[in-house]
């Protein structure tokens, strides 16, 4: 199953692209490869703009407290695992603390990097970290893993908050949608929201020649699939595409 995730909000599609960052960067972390490592720098920038922004920290916490009244309602049903619940609840104050009480700006060790600035400058020049345009950075490259490790480890530790805060976020919205057998007749397919709220749509389908392309708003939810041709135009599928739908929203 391939899944496609369609954000309702920015709050929602800033934690969606915190996730993807924070994968990358420590898939590339782990590698010993030097030029893996050159991948997490050019990440570090991205992660770091996205979490200085405080108006999705506001959200972020705003959105925490959301879900923590939500989840008290539910410590008088007897359907819900309450040694679980209260896990999570805890999880939630741990995760909204630690976000809350994060100083200043959390990349503030980045920006105020000249080393880091150079290469940032750089990397938007084609070859603009070649070894003739930064020798320091080129010495780096050549240095000890070790060293090189922990040198990203100094760097991404004040965001590391946002990726436990991205992780139980994105973990609680997702449990709270159901996946439903649908089917996009000729490729499209089309439903209304009744009325409700969502704030995530994801779509799965086995097929990985397909890809879908969502749109939505608070009068309809529209999705269609389109062809991969790789090297070609993509092309609107006319047959029918069975796929699992879950809209979410805690």
């Amino acid at each position: 199953m391939i899944v496609y995730e369609y954000p309702f909000n920015e709050l929602v599609r800033s934690m969606l692209r915190l996730e993807y960052l924070f994968a990358r960067f420590n898939h590339f972390i782990r590698s010993d490869d030097p030029e893996l490592h050159h991948n997490a720098i050019s990440i570090l920038f991205d992660l770091g703009d996205i979490g200085a922004r405080g108006d999705i920290k506001s959200l972020l916490l705003k959105e925490f407290e959301r879900q923590k009244y939500a989840l008290n309602g539910l410590k008088s049903s007897q359907k819900v695992d309450q040694e679980a619940l209260t896990q999570t609840l805890s999880e939630i104050d741990a995760v909204a603390a630690s976000i809350n009480q994060s100083a200043g700006r959390p990349n503030s060790a980045i920006t105020e990097s000249e080393w880091l600035n150079a290469i940032r400058t750089r990397l938007n020049i084609p070859g603009g970290t070649s070894p003739i345009d930064l020798p320091s950075y080129h010495a780096w490259k050549n240095s000890p893993t070790s060293e090189r490790r922990e040198l990203l480890e100094k760097y991404i530790s004040p965001l590391l908050p946002w990726q436990e805060a991205c992780q139980l976020f994105l973990r609680l919205l997702r449990q709270s949608g159901e996946a439903k057998d649908v089917v996009a007749h000729n490729g499209s397919f089309q439903q209304a929201p009744s009325g409700k709220v969502y704030q995530l749509m994801r779509i799965a389908v086995e097929d990985d020649t397909l890809f879908s392309e969502i749109s939505a708003n608070k009068y309809l939810l529209s999705v269609r699939f389109l062809k991969s041709e790789r090297d070609k135009k993509a092309q609107l599928v006319n047959a029918d595409v069975p796929f699992k739908l879950t809209l979410c929203q805690l």
